[in-house]
């Protein structure tokens, strides 16, 4: 084909970033130049995959999952032998994902299975022991759309000596993978349902080819579910953070743990459930290892503004499994600007905001004292002998204010993704 060639290099370079478990290949030529065991055997998997795949192809990633990967690497029955699975879809025709599974040999590698499913979208992808017998199963969750919303069908397969083996398949919404109940064992945990009728959440275990139920718990039926994140609350227990959207543009959390036998709904006396008025995503904000729930508030004196031009004071929590929260972190952002003030422990909830010309002021609520400022300017009017807090390429964001000890310039960050 007339685009073997160019094909090949894109593939060849490729490999080296999307391989799991392998180191990442510097360029071709070095690869060619003084190839390393690992880097031979990618070299080898790289001439076979161009024997085998068609032209036209677009490589695959998972929308939920830790790694953009979609070429994975592992020694899926402990034989020594790695087996290669690549996630792609051809750019002609249906462009259904499909699956290709290779194996290790000596001087070359096996083709062991080629699935083409039925669907377009690749939701979940995950290698897992399910069943802790020493031999890894595939799961993998599809999505197909209609005039509404997504349809995703999970499939599990098992692993034998021709290669992978169908065992389950049945619809689902979100997928998590983990030790739930603390036995290091993994728990496979599947909400399902139909919006606006029934959701719910439920814990399964794998055994003899089979999903076997453990517990269910009901969650809110109208919700978008946008995101989930599997982590911890504050005491050590694993959770999983669902993070959806409801009504125009609200969000809501919901956290599902397992305790004494079942799964719980974590949260406040609204039956586990928090409600934002704007998205805010669910993560560990300090970096301590723990889940953190967004939540915000109208700051005092904006009660009565328009909704639209409130500055919403951000703060967010840790849960403990018996629903007590803990507030870890206040801050106000401007994301038109790309800044956020964190705010100190001590000032948490006795601040308010007011807004200036090119500029933000945050308040002291019992005695109406200014404690921070910034302010932005370009660099065409910016007067030097200001306190700079950040640049950016081209905004300068600085402080007319005496710096107080309390609430120090320090407190400015710019937001993670501005550059």
């Amino acid at each position: 084909m007339e685009n073997r060639g160019t094909w090949k290099l894109l593939l060849y370079i490729s490999l080296g970033i999307l391989l799991s478990g392998c180191s990442m290949v510097k360029s071709p030529s070095e690869l060619i130049e003084s190839p390393q065991p690992q880097d031979v055997k990618k070299i080898k998997l790289q001439h076979k995959l161009n024997q085998l795949l068609p032209s036209e192809i677009e490589f695959m990633t998972a929308k939920q999952g830790a790694t953009n990967q979609s070429i994975f690497m592992r020694d899926i029955n402990g034989d020594g032998k790695q087996e290669a699975f690549i996630l792609y879809r051809s750019l002609k025709g249906n462009q259904q994902v499909q699956l290709l599974v290779l194996q290790e040999s000596k001087e070359d590698w096996t083709e062991l299975s080629a699935i083409e499913t039925n669907y377009h979208t690749l939701d979940y992808f995950s290698l897992q022991d399910l069943d802790s017998d020493g031999v890894m199963e595939m799961v993998i969750g599809l999505g197909g759309a209609t005039d509404f919303e997504t349809e995703k069908q999970l499939v599990i397969y098992k692993w034998d000596t021709k290669g992978l083996k169908k065992e389950i398949e049945q619809s689902f919404d979100e997928i998590d993978i983990a030790d739930y109940d603390g036995d290091e064992k993994k728990d496979v945990l599947l909400i399902n349902g139909k919006r606006r009728e029934s959701f719910t959440a439920e814990m399964f275990y794998y055994q003899k080819g089979e999903l076997r139920s453990r517990s269910v718990i009901s969650l809110n039926s109208f919700s978008f579910h946008e995101k989930i994140v599997s982590g911890k609350l504050n005491d050590g227990h694993k959770a999983l953070f669902i993070d959806s959207a409801i009504g125009v543009h609200s969000m809501l959390t919901e956290i599902i743990a397992f305790d004494n036998g079942e799964l719980v709904n974590v949260g406040d006396e609204n039956g586990g459930i928090t409600y934002k008025d704007y998205p805010l995503y669910s993560k560990d904000i300090n970096g301590d290892g723990v889940t953190d729930v967004g939540g915000m508030y109208i700051p005092k004196g904006w009660e009565d503004t328009e909704f639209s031009q409130i500055p919403f004071i951000e703060f967010y929590s840790t849960y403990s499994i018996d629903g007590a929260s803990k507030k870890v972190e206040e801050r106000f952002t401007d994301r038109v600007r790309r800044f956020y003030i964190k705010i100190p422990s001590a000032w948490h909830g006795k601040v308010t905001i007011e807004e200036i010309q090119n500029g933000i002021q945050l308040i002291s609520i019992s005695n109406e004292q200014l404690v921070f400022e910034v302010k932005w300017a370009s660099e065409k009017s910016w007067d030097s002998s200001k306190k700079v807090l950040k640049e950016t390429k081209d905004t300068i964001f600085y402080s007319d204010m005496k710096e107080n000890q309390t609430f120090p310039f320090d407190q400015f960050h710019l937001l993670e993704n501005e550059f």
